[in-house]
């Protein structure tokens, strides 16, 4: 396989430290979204050096993959090395936003980000019957950190356990969770149905660039 690491010897110094930052941020967090308007400066930075990103990655053992449409930057690690194992509640709150999601996304278009609040999330939880308690607001509190910081959502509000917090979920759900319909989340939701077991089953494992 060529490498062309041509242009990164032409960019100012600037330029070299924002490419290194960048690369560790993908490498930390997987998803990097236009979407949120946080990242929207490193997403552009991204596709216009595509391929220096891509084959500087590639180096490493690393595969960039790109959903223009949905406005998406993923890192995948080719040796599966890097997975971060989620806790029980973790996946079954991941889940049943990505269930939100997938029931909201089509009353919005493309350009849009679908708005949930934490109230829907624990009204779906109970409804499910997944499990015979509320959700804690210990699991509940450090899930929404755990989606923030891989860049599938964003808190609006101060207190992720307000029934009435505003969460703003990005496209990079349907790249964290890839199911082919609801019928499928609600199967994978029903294999945590009062299960004991403390983590997620094979298959619900994140990319993570930190080790675990």
């Amino acid at each position: 396989m060529d490498f062309n690491f041509q242009p990164f010897n032409t960019w100012h110094q600037r330029e070299r430290e924002e490419f290194t930052r960048i690369v560790n941020k993908l490498l930390a967090v997987t998803f990097i979204t236009r979407k949120n308007e946080e990242d929207r400066r490193d997403y552009y930075f991204i596709e216009r050096n595509e391929g220096l990103f891509r084959d500087y990655l590639a180096l490493a053992g690393w595969t960039l993959v790109a959903d223009k449409s949905y406005g998406v930057y993923q890192v995948i690690n080719e040796f599966a090395f890097n997975r971060l194992r989620l806790k029980l509640e973790e996946s079954i709150i991941l889940l049943i936003i990505r269930l939100c999601y997938e029931e909201k996304r089509k009353e919005i278009n493309l350009a849009d980000n679908i708005m949930l609040r934490v109230r829907e999330i624990q009204e779906k939880y109970a409804a499910l019957q997944i499990r015979k308690r509320p959700i804690d607001k210990k699991s509940l509190r450090e899930t929404v950190a755990l989606l923030k910081r891989f860049n599938i959502l964003r808190p609006l509000d101060a207190d992720a356990t307000d029934p009435e917090c505003r969460l703003e979920i990005f496209p990079t759900i349907l790249f964290a969770v890839r199911v082919e319909d609801v019928r499928s989340i609600h199967d994978k939701l029903d294999t945590y149905r009062d299960s004991g077991n403390g983590a997620a089953p094979p298959g619900e494992d994140e990319d993570d660039g930190e080790d675990e």
